[in-house]
């Protein structure tokens, strides 16, 4: 038995019956890589994007459950476009402690508390992988990682107050490092009270940037809370709010219409960075709105590890506010994702392992 762990598999492309709570052997690391002893991990939007197939086009998708029933693995129903193998452990946003090494690893990370960045990337083949996506991630007792993509934490917070940071952080740090965020910018955050929206509320304060934050009813507070300058709801008065700003840079996890409503707000040369659309993918843009203002539109998913290492700075700094909405034990998987899916919270839905739930 000590060669097993607990661990939710995802047996195939579907709906929670897909998520099954299991035993399977535990990883033993190889050259390069730590064994980690998974304390907490979140839920984000790309485990049930994975789960359902939201990355394929909406045409293919019938196409990709057939190929599943064949056992096919050419389908594109995943970010890189390039498949997903099943059966696959999820979870990106891993917190725990090293307990093994494989060789070529500096013993000195053994027993360390460590945070990990989910991209391993192949720079000489411009790869990138995504561990909870392309590898095994951390909805288990254990999982392995490159040592190159452990950072051993120093920080007051818990792990289930760390583990809110990993995946959102990063890729507000990385929004707005592309969308080359300063004081000088007067930034609109589309989605303000979800994680990545809050985690740009703070990462934009850092950058001394001006703050609007758009939110559902009766989340307001929370917003104005984690610093933000001006507060709007997502209602019939919103283009005209929006009117009253020169608004340099637009941050959107959204999409559907707010898409042509931020590129109409923009001032003259502004960028609008997206990372991704949880209301709908498909959006109008009317070309003299881009040509005319010389807008930019940015995309941005990949992200490098100078990016995660300015996040580790910060955390350990103390300068952001981890925002932990519920916690959920491992084998509460699929009660976890239902309340996820609901989006009326603050914050992130954390999974633990073990006696931490809370």
């Amino acid at each position: 038995m000590t060669d097993l762990m607990n661990a939710v598999i995802l047996t195939g492309f579907g709906g929670p019956e897909k998520l099954v709570y299991t035993q399977v052997p535990k990883p033993v690391p190889k050259q390069g890589e730590v064994l980690i002893k998974v304390s907490a991990c979140s839920v984000n939007n790309t485990d049930i994007n994975t789960r359902t197939g939201w990355y394929a086009a909406e045409d293919n998708f019938q196409a990709i459950l057939q190929d599943q029933k064949e056992n096919s693995p050419n389908h594109t129903a995943c970010w890189t476009q390039q498949g997903t193998e099943f059966p696959r452990i999820q979870g990106t946003d891993i917190v725990g402690q090293v307990v093994a090494i494989g060789s070529d690893v500096e013993p000195q990370i053994l027993h360390k508390r460590v945070i990990v960045d989910g991209w391993i990337r192949d720079e000489k083949l411009d790869d990138y992988q995504y561990i909870g996506s392309e590898l095994d991630g951390g909805f288990a007792e254990y999982v392995v990682v490159a040592a190159s993509n452990v950072y051993p934490i120093n920080s007051p917070l818990s792990d289930i107050e760390l583990a809110t940071f990993p995946s959102c952080y990063s890729t507000a740090e990385n929004m707005l490092t592309k969308g080359r965020i300063t004081a000088a910018d007067t930034v609109i955050i589309m989605g303000a009270s979800g994680g990545v929206g809050s985690a740009l509320i703070q990462l934009s304060k850092i950058r001394r940037a001006k703050v609007i934050a758009i939110v559902g009813a009766n989340k307001e507070t929370f917003a104005e809370d984690l610093g933000a300058d001006y507060v709007y709801r997502r209602d019939d008065q919103l283009a005209a709010n929006l009117a009253r700003h020169k608004i340099t840079v637009a941050l959107d996890v959204v999409g559907d219409f707010y898409f042509n409503l931020m590129i109409k707000a923009l001032a003259l040369r502004g960028r609008y960075v997206s990372c991704g659309a949880i209301s709908n993918p498909m959006v109008a843009l009317d070309l003299r709105d881009l040509i005319y203002k010389d807008l930019e539109i940015i995309g941005s998913t990949r992200i490098e590890s100078e990016v995660v290492k300015r996040l580790v700075t910060y955390i350990e700094a103390c300068r952001l506010k981890p925002l932990v909405a519920k916690v959920f034990r491992l084998d509460e998987i699929k009660e976890a994702q239902q309340f996820f899916k609901t989006k009326d919270f603050f914050g992130k839905v954390v999974l633990v392992t073990g006696e931490q739930h809370g």
